[in-house]
């Protein structure tokens, strides 16, 4: 995952890997994630995670990932997609495997979060405060 786009409040990387780059996402969000503690810095890998793995099960590419913060209160991880179609579905609680539950976790551990369709593409996004 290279830098491909930084401004003084996000850094983007491109998603060019046939497989989500978990291990190298989480590196990145702690490198670039403003000081925040251990609970919160979970809580946001966490929603990386999820959301990095539901675009690349579902979603086509490209993709990118977006790590911003806001007026140093919010941190914001972003996942862009090319299927502004295929919207996020919110699993049921209690379901039965390990499978289709990364937006319950999103919902449970973001103070907020989305999707923003867009001509052409999508941004799944999850808020943590700190």
């Amino acid at each position: 995952m290279d830098v491909v786009e930084r401004s003084v409040d996000h850094v983007d990387f491109d998603l060019e890997d046939t497989v989500p780059p978990v291990r190298r996402a989480r590196r990145w969000i702690i490198e670039n994630v403003p000081e925040v503690d251990q609970s919160t810095l979970l809580d946001l890998l966490l929603i990386a995670d999820a959301l990095l793995t539901n675009a690349f099960e579902h979603a086509r590419a490209p993709r990118r990932l977006r790590l911003s913060h806001h007026d140093g209160r919010v941190v914001r991880v972003e996942v862009h997609d090319a299927s502004p179609e295929l919207l996020p579905v919110l699993g049921k609680p209690g379901g039965r495997g390990v499978r289709h539950r990364g937006l319950l976790l999103v919902n449970r551990l973001a103070s907020r979060w989305g999707v923003d369709p867009r001509t052409g593409h999508k941004v799944v996004w999850g808020e943590v405060l700190v």
